[in-house]
């Protein structure tokens, strides 16, 4: 199975989030992961999904159901190679004090920052890809990590194509 980003613009109003993932549920959909937040306009949300499906029909299908939403205004894939698509984590790791410098060391050589400093942890910030968070992960197993939170993937389109210029049911600028 194939992950796949899709971007999702809505109405801010209780209940949106919920009526799509139902749609998910129902038509027995692989949901991995949600990530709701504002946009540029008031009222207006932007939901980045990322679903599993086999084929590329499976994908249109789902864009399709999703756009028929009385709250969905656009949705669209994004292609890999047209979109910037990153999650954000913290990773608490033990630190003794000897083992601190060597920490921060590899957090640099990653691009992430520390966090929180404690006596004997050190929780690290890091944005990225799954291939960076998963590699900082690994590097870090060694000095034993002690929790982990990360958020969903939230994504983009480079350049100048923007997904709420585009509504389908009605203009809200």
């Amino acid at each position: 199975m194939k992950s796949y980003v899709v971007s999702v613009i809505v109405d801010n109003n209780e209940g949106q989030l919920l009526r799509i993932c139902q749609l998910f549920n129902r038509r027995g959909y692989n949901l991995e992961s949600v990530t709701a937040g504002e946009t540029e306009t008031k009222n207006i949300s932007r939901l980045t999904l990322i679903v599993k499906a086999e084929r590329e029909e499976v994908i249109q299908q789902i864009v399709k159901q999703i756009k028929k939403l009385e709250c969905v205004y656009n949705a669209i894939v994004l292609e890999e190679k047209n979109s910037i698509c990153k999650q954000m984590m913290f990773i608490k790791v033990k630190a003794e004090k000897e083992k601190k410098q060597e920490i921060v060391n590899i957090v640099n050589i990653f691009r992430g920052s520390i966090a929180d400093v404690a006596e004997d942890s050190l929780t690290i910030e890091i944005t990225g890809d799954e291939n960076k968070l998963e590699g900082l992960k690994n590097v870090l197993l060694p000095f034993g990590i002690l929790e982990i939170a990360s958020s969903g993937f939230i994504a983009i389109e480079r350049g100048v194509p923007v997904l709420s210029d585009v509504y389908c049911k009605s203009s809200i600028v």
